[in-house]
């Protein structure tokens, strides 16, 4: 049985704001259905969501189009992924194309999961930390890969981004149900796991071994900004090239919508209100991720603590925050992300300058006001830029 429903406009309140410059609007709306649909365009409704298979949701949007064939048309997909709602946005001549590659890439980032995951005990990366310190460990090509990206990123922020982080979030994620800060010597015997030095990788063999028994790594800062990358380069192998993924707080667009110069971005900083408009972006074939702690944030004895932790001192940071970073993929931004989050700012417009292709935009809060850093290369629709 085929049902339709009409989009409620309105985004996601977990989610950046994109959609392609000069559109009316789009939603981010998903379902949890698990009944086989057969997808069905229907011209004549202005917007519907159709149901599909595996709780898939398909959102047909209308879009200012040529009318050279075959004529494009507008689709949108979510399915929660990796503790999150993912998106997929794109344009495809036809429901059946557009269907399967969404699918396609929703299995993607499905097997991805399945290796990165430190929630999931039977994942690849668990597997790792129980066997990785008693001999050098095969791995899969992807765990290989976001490892070895991971480790060279921990090199250039000199360890503010640290894939070993694992036991010092395991301790804070206790916090967010007890309430009570870790101690003194709960930080130090956590901390003493904590040096990405201690992971060895043998790129002839494929192997991970891992120097200390009992440590953990922790790909949260790095994993769903991989599995977008991961997800538009399966859309566009498809020929799908005008597309583009939402992973939480990490976008990959490839090339612009039909007609328009990109996809309009609109970043979630946390002095978005109050007067303040949101920043918006024109983007298309590049990343873009934003670490904050607009949404991820515990509050204990009165002090705000964000999800983002300092490898160097185990504690969680305070205040509020946000770092936007624009890369050439979203791998890079993910990690970079977090890694400028903790880095102190000016060492972090150093860093990001110093990177082919990377550019950063800061906001943090300074009393009862805002400060903004921005590097060089950052495209221009920020407050705080000259």
């Amino acid at each position: 049985m085929l049902f339709f429903r009409f989009l409620i406009r309105g985004l996601h309140p977990r989610l950046p704001t994109v959609r392609p410059f000069g559109a009316t609007g789009c939603g981010a709306v998903f379902s949890r259905s698990n009944q086989a649909m057969r997808v069905t365009s229907y011209p004549s409704r202005r917007t519907m969501l159709l149901s599909l298979a595996l709780g898939l949701t398909l959102v047909l949007l209308p879009g200012d189009l040529s009318a050279r064939a075959p004529q494009l048309k507008r689709y949108e997909f979510s399915l929660p992924r990796m503790g999150t709602i993912f998106r997929i946005e794109l344009y495809s001549s036809d429901d059946a194309t557009a269907a399967k590659a969404a699918e396609a890439a929703f299995a993607r980032a499905e097997e991805l999961e399945q290796i990165m995951s430190d929630y999931r005990q039977d994942s690849e990366l668990m597997s790792l930390a129980r066997q990785g310190a008693s001999a050098p460990l095969p791995v899969s090509s992807e765990l290989y890969d976001v490892l070895a990206k991971s480790i060279r990123i921990s090199e250039l922020s000199r360890g503010a981004f640290n894939v070993t982080v694992g036991p010092l979030v395991e301790l804070w994620r206790k916090v967010r149900t007890t309430g009570r800060l870790p101690s003194a010597s709960e930080l130090a015997k956590a901390k003493a796991l904590v040096d990405y030095r201690n992971i060895e990788l043998d790129g002839t063999r494929r192997t991970v071994y891992l120097k200390r028994p009992g440590m953990k790594l922790d790909l949260g800062a790095i994993g769903k900004g991989y599995a977008a990358d991961q997800m538009l380069a399966l859309l566009q192998s498809q020929g799908l090239r005008q597309a583009m993924v939402v992973a939480g707080g990490e976008v990959a667009v490839g090339a612009p919508p039909p007609g328009e110069a990109g996809w309009k971005v609109a970043l979630d900083t946390p002095n978005v209100g109050g007067g303040n408009p949101p920043c918006t972006l024109l983007l298309h074939d590049i990343a873009i991720s934003t670490s904050g702690d607009s949404k991820q944030f515990m509050e204990v004895n009165g002090k705000r603590y964000s999800h983002v932790i300092d490898p160097s001192t185990g504690w969680a940071l305070e205040g509020m925050a946000s770092t936007t970073v624009i890369a050439k993929d979203a791998t890079t931004t993910d990690a970079l992300g977090t890694a400028l989050s903790v880095l102190p700012v000016q060492d972090g417009i150093h860093l990001a300058q110093s990177l082919p292709g990377v550019a950063v935009y800061m906001v943090r809060q300074a009393g009862n006001g805002w400060k903004r850093y921005v590097s060089r290369g950052f495209p221009k629709g920020c407050p705080g830029q000259q």
